[in-house]
């Protein structure tokens, strides 16, 4: 997998868990099988639990082809034309 580590640091309210759960989506839509390799880390069991939901919900989300804004948005950002059948895939 391409990448490195990256560390996304700010205030509270400030959109982390927004912004790790779209490029843990952006990391799972491109290679769906990855997901195994990919660890975010947040300081709290809520804002775990918080991330894991949202990245399932919104995941289930593509799936469904809800959400055009950002399927469009992860298409254009990973060259994946079919968003949606990744997104299962990830879920599978």
């Amino acid at each position: 997998m391409q990448g490195g580590l990256k560390i996304y640091k700010s205030s509270a309210g400030s959109g982390k868990t927004y912004t790790l759960v779209k490029e843990y989506l952006r990391l799972v839509i491109n290679k769906p099988d990855e997901y195994k390799h990919i660890l975010a880390i947040t300081f709290t069991n809520k804002a775990t639990e918080e991330m894991k939901s949202r990245i399932v919900d919104t995941l289930i989300e593509l799936k469904e082809g809800k959400n055009e804004s950002l399927r469009n948005t992860l298409a254009q950002e990973t060259g994946v034309k079919d968003v949606q059948r990744n997104a299962q895939l990830a879920l599978d």
